[in-house]
């Protein structure tokens, strides 16, 4: 890997690391407090949520009821949802 090549590495995981830090695990995006949530989401104690996939989340999943759907980045889900204005990735 090129110095260039491992900068861009660098920036990208610095990147990823501030977007997570903005992340009050609400869990709105994955569809908690409604009807048919992400099976996947899970309520931690302290009342925040968390994906049980979290690292290979992206593509098929299912809600509780079974109901099919893809899982895709939160930019893409803030695109489409008024819903999450609250969202902290809304307020960098």
């Amino acid at each position: 890997m090129n110095d260039d090549a491992r900068a861009y590495e660098t920036t990208q995981k610095r990147l990823e690391a501030w977007y997570e830090s903005l992340c009050r695990r609400c869990g709105k995006c994955c569809g908690a407090g409604e009807v048919d949530p992400c099976a996947n989401l899970h309520e931690a104690e302290d009342g925040t949520f968390v994906c049980a996939v979290y690292e290979t989340r992206l593509g098929k999943q299912k809600t509780v009821s079974g109901r099919e759907f893809n899982c895709v980045l939160v930019r893409e889900v803030l695109q489409h949802d008024g819903a999450l204005l609250d969202c902290a990735y809304r307020k960098p």
